[in-house]
């Protein structure tokens, strides 16, 4: 799942606008950030392998520190500190608690789609994953649906201030981007996969802002 890791993002926004949205994109893409360096720096690993399921050929096979239940709680309660530590507002509580729910959303979406790849612990056997990746259709249509929803929410009070059109239009775009996802190649190797996804999430993590910006009240 990629796009559709944003749809928490943009509830939890509209549910707590003192939470800037490029901020929760950050947070709900954490884990994966952290993958990408833990890929690229050999702690965690995973391979190429065409045809693994439908909708992609990555054999997540060992990461531990950053997609396990344990890892993913542990990485929420270091976001919810470090938010709390960094933000100086009076809703800082509130704020740093909706930011570590952002970061724990990703493993609840990720465990709709993966194969039995996500640990429970760092060292355990056991493994979840329910596997809509293996029906690409079925993973499509919930992670488009489960995006497209989420935009209409975060967007729908937002539709008469200056700029709501273009953000509107951006938000569309990014749906359509959820689907043609589905059918881009993987990329050549793990590496290459890792630094694709870093610059996907710093491109997305500006775009946020930017929508967030130009259909804010005047």
């Amino acid at each position: 799942m990629l796009i559709g890791h944003y749809a928490p993002a943009l509830v939890l926004q509209r549910a707590r606008p003192s939470v800037k949205l490029w901020q929760l994109f950050v947070a709900t893409q954490l884990v994966d950030v952290l993958w990408a360096a833990f890929v690229l720096g050999g702690i965690e690993h995973a391979r190429i392998v065409p045809g693994f399921t439908a909708s992609n050929d990555l054999d997540l096979w060992d990461m531990p520190y950053t997609h396990s239940l344990v890892g993913t709680v542990a990485w929420a309660a270091l976001a919810l500190v470090v938010s709390w530590f960094v933000r100086r507002e009076p809703t800082r509580t509130g704020d740093a608690l909706v930011i570590a729910a952002a970061v724990a959303s990703h493993f609840v979406a990720d465990l709709v789609v993966h194969v039995p790849d996500l640990p429970v612990t760092l060292g355990g056997a056991t493994k979840l994953g329910f596997g809509l990746w293996r029906a690409r259709p079925v993973a499509l249509v919930v992670e488009v649906g489960a995006f497209a929803a989420a935009a209409w929410w975060w967007w729908w009070p937002r539709r008469t201030n200056p700029g709501a059109p273009v953000a509107g239009a951006v938000l569309l775009g990014l749906t359509a981007l959820a689907a043609v996802t589905f059918y881009i190649p993987t990329p050549p190797s793990p590496a290459a996969m890792a630094l694709t996804g870093l610059a996907t999430y710093a491109v997305m993590a500006v775009l946020a802002g930017w929508i967030d910006h130009r259909s804010a009240p005047a």
